[in-house]
């Protein structure tokens, strides 16, 4: 089998693109495949978090609208009440705010000039992908494009694809028999400049906080996202509210966004609402063959908080660091290199049936200064969970 690639990628989003820039600059021909045009609208409040830059190949700073030193947590809808919000300022940075069709666009250009070592990156766009066959010695990919219909080949393939991943519907249907079950979340959200809104917003927020608000639904939240001239409004559920309820995605309407949006700035309509959905579940997701499957693709956005940015860009490196490690048996090189971050999504998978079942809780943890710091950190650094559980234990 000959292929002008060694790697094919579904997907140019930050998943796909993490993965091709490291195997390109390690030398590695990949050609990424997209159904849509650089740069395109993407549903996503896009907050940055500290873990997020770090694991980043470059700086992003050339995007970057605000970056927040305070976040505002809030339990009840009532501004009044003496217990409803938590408010914490910290020293770093908790999170940089970007647009995503900005911050997508920005890695992808990053990644096309990242080549090294003999190394190449190409982008084709697609109309989509009809059929994927996984043989002994390599992939198959039949594609329609603009101009018909082709097939690609390559040893091995990527799908980073998002949660409606047809790389990964068709990988089970071909080979791999039944899909593993991923759970769905679900996201409403819209932008609205700053020069429409009042004075005064009605829920006493300040249009520069960035505020995460647990009251609307059950097993999610809504979020006010402060941008350059903007605000990113949303609502999204992401966990049942205990073990038994199925996931909560009914509740998020646009009809309860225009509330929210009533509610917390004061405004009667709302443009350009976008939906999301969120591949989760991926803690249990074993990778097999010559298909493996990041971000999204892979269930792979943390439960309890609904970002997804991370571990895309986390599990792309993984996938290139297993080809270049163990072309042989990638798969295997893959498991072992994402159990790091599939150890920490089981723990948030856990942790969000605990909180969103009585989120009271969480916000009683978050007035102890020692859980504060060490739950910060964890949601801004990434620290090892078990530092956080340790903690828990002693107060316990």
């Amino acid at each position: 089998m000959q292929s002008d690639h060694d790697i094919l990628i579904v997907g140019a989003g930050p998943a796909g693109c993490a993965a091709a820039y490291d195997l390109a600059r390690s030398g590695k021909r990949v050609l990424l495949l997209d159904r849509r045009t650089f740069p395109r609208p993407k549903a996503c409040a896009c907050g940055l978090t500290r873990k997020t830059l770090k694991a980043l190949r470059y700086s992003v700073d050339p995007v970057i609208e605000r970056v927040c030193h305070e976040i505002v947590l809030q339990q009840t809808a009532d501004p009044a009440s003496p217990n409803g919000q938590v408010r914490v300022k910290t020293r770093k940075a908790i999170c940089a705010m970007a647009v995503r069709e900005n911050f997508d666009d920005f890695c992808l250009q990053r990644t096309l000039a990242s080549a090294r070592n003999g190394g190449s990156v190409d982008l084709r766009k697609i109309e989509t992908i009809l059929a994927l066959r996984e043989l002994p010695t390599h992939i198959e990919l039949d594609i329609q494009t603009a101009t018909g219909i082709e097939t690609l080949t390559a040893p091995i393939l990527i799908g980073a694809d998002g949660s409606n991943s047809q790389t990964r519907r068709l990988l089970y249907q071909d080979s791999h028999g039944e899909a593993p079950a991923l759970a769905n979340g679900f996201a409403l959200e819209a932008t609205v400049p700053y020069a429409a809104l009042p004075s005064t917003l009605p829920g006493g927020d300040s249009p520069q906080d960035l505020v995460f608000d647990f009251s609307p639904l059950p097993g999610g939240y809504g979020w006010l996202f402060p941008k350059r001239d903007h605000i990113n409004i949303g609502i999204g559920a992401f966990a049942p509210t205990n073990p038994t309820s199925s996931n909560q995605i009914n509740a998020v309407t646009r009809a309860l966004l225009l509330d929210y949006a009533k509610q917390k700035l004061g405004i009667t309509t709302l443009d350009h609402i976008t939906g999301q959905h969120l591949g989760m579940g991926g803690h249990t997701y074993i990778p097999r063959g010559r298909v493996l499957l990041v971000g999204d693709a892979a269930g792979l956005v943390d439960p309890l908080t609904g970002e997804g940015i991370h571990s895309a860009i986390v599990s792309g490196q993984a996938a290139a660091t297993a080809i270049l490690s163990n072309p042989a048996d990638a798969a295997a090189a893959y498991a072992r290199e994402l159990a790091p971050l599939q150890q920490t999504l089981a723990f948030s998978h856990r942790a969000a049936r605990a909180f969103y079942a009585d989120p009271s809780r969480g916000f009683k943890a978050m007035r102890i200064p020692l859980l504060r710091s060490l739950i910060l950190k964890t949601y801004a650094d990434g620290i090892p969970h078990t530092k956080l559980l340790t903690a828990l234990a002693k107060l316990v």
